[in-house]
């Protein structure tokens, strides 16, 4: 048994946990699973970081060159994040032949195909599977497990700060900017948080998911993602009413030989198993033809659960090398070749939720429902509040099944009447 030497790039939260597993769990992996790993080296910049770390024998510096001229490292561990440094770092590792594990979320669905591409020239494998939920095993679930599958429907709530903010404000009846500077008191949402409360962050992980199910490349950037910065406690409380709650959700659904991919809140009946995923944790809700509805639940972040999710990446990528079949799981479909059909948001259908702030005057829910119904659009529930400040009163639709383009024309009409008095609020529901 020959010993599998490892290069650990970017020390921080998350490489800070795979150490920490690594040196709880060498052990075992030798004497249990006959696996023979060793830390050899390890990198960041940061080099007080590593007398807060137990690296054992492993050599650490903070120069990237010292893991890639390294031709004793067969796998090389990415952590640093971002699409800069780290692009170019996953490129050269692979181009010298060495495999790599990473939880980069943001690379994958923005460089998917080149960084695949030159995984399969070289002959080495790409491990990603910490980049989507954390310690869910969502990715392997779906390139392994459930391989015998067409999944034809992924419902996710997979960042943990937008749930967070909307359980908080769902729980204390509390706005928007106070959740989140409540979370980020607690360290659940970054300093800068736009690249979640956005729903760019829900957007990367959807892009991949979305590509692992369709079996094509399906890009950032080439669906909708709305994130959370709308979402006021009126519209909390007013769905709370109606038996409904709010979650920002990815959502992936094959229809009609596309593909259907979007990131926007969305209403969910009180009683849907995704409606009672609270605070940071996330859920992937999965569904097949063969097996029907799957439901991964877990923390999508953090030390250690990410640092799970590296660690068994590491483990596969060794028992490849181990048994002479360094690609055992291909991802021949991740070329920027291989596109599939996308459905506009558009030509989507939905259940919707409308809160119109009109002038509190006679005719005003007559005017709104002739807009709606010439749209084809047909009124499920209305509901209209006292006035209670303001400019003007809230008044609420919920619709049946409509389309996106006949939602969005009657808004377009309804907004130029004298009695709006604001933008429309619309949020989809999802049953």
């Amino acid at each position: 048994m020959s010993t599998i030497n490892i290069g650990l790039v970017g020390a921080g939260t998350v490489g800070g946990g795979v150490i920490r597993v690594l040196d709880k769990r060498l052990g075992y992996f030798k004497s249990e699973l006959d696996l023979d790993l060793k830390l050899s080296r390890v990198v960041d910049k940061d080099l007080e970081r590593f007398t807060r770390l137990p690296a054992g024998g492993a050599v650490c510096s903070s120069d990237v060159n010292d893991i890639l001229n390294d031709e004793s490292i067969s796998v090389v561990v990415e952590l640093v994040g971002g699409t800069g440094f780290a692009r170019a770092f996953v490129l050269d590792a692979l181009k010298r032949g060495k495999h790599v594990v990473t939880a980069n979320k943001a690379l994958i669905a923005q460089h998917g195909p080149e960084i695949f591409e030159a995984a399969a020239v070289n002959n080495v494998s790409l491990y990603f599977e910490a980049s989507v939920g954390g310690g869910i095993p969502v990715i392997k679930s779906i390139r392994e497990s459930l391989v015998g599958n067409d999944i034809f429907s992924v419902r996710t709530i997979i960042n943990g700060t937008c749930n967070y903010i909307l359980s908080r404000m769902t729980a204390q009846g509390l706005p928007f900017a106070d959740v989140l500077k409540q979370a980020q008191e607690k360290g659940y949402a970054e300093a800068d948080p736009a690249l979640d409360i956005e729903g760019g962050d829900t957007g990367h992980k959807a892009a991949i998911l979305a590509s692992l199910v369709s079996g094509s490349y399906v890009s950032y950037g080439n669906f909708p993602v709305e994130g959370i910065t709308h979402i006021s406690k009126d519209d909390i409380e007013f769905a709370k009413e109606l038996g409904y709650t709010i979650k920002l959700l990815g959502i992936i659904k094959k229809n009609n030989g596309g593909l259907d991919v979007r990131v926007h809140p969305a209403m969910l009946p009180a009683g849907h198993i995704l409606a009672s995923v609270s605070d940071v944790y996330n859920a992937v809700l999965l569904e097949g033809d063969a097996v029907g509805q799957i439901l991964l639940y877990g923390r999508g972040a953090g030390e250690l659960p990410t640092a799970s999710a590296v660690v068994s990446d590491i483990i596969d990528v060794v028992r490849n090398i181990t048994g002479n079949s360094p690609v055992r799981v291909p991802m021949d479909y991740y070329r920027s070749g291989k596109q599939i059909n996308m459905i506009p948001v558009e030509k989507i259908e939905s259940r919707y939720y409308l809160r119109f702030t009109v002038s509190d005057n006679p005719g005003v829910l007559a005017s709104i429902a002739n807009h709606l119904g010439s749209e084809g659009i047909s009124i499920a529930s209305v509901m209209q509040k006292e006035k209670s400040g303001g400019s003007g009163v809230p008044v609420i639709f919920i619709t049946h099944n409509a389309s996106e383009k006949g939602i969005q024309n009657a808004l377009g009409k309804i907004e130029k009447e004298k009695y709006a008095r604001a933008a429309t609020q619309l949020i989809r529901i999802e049953e």
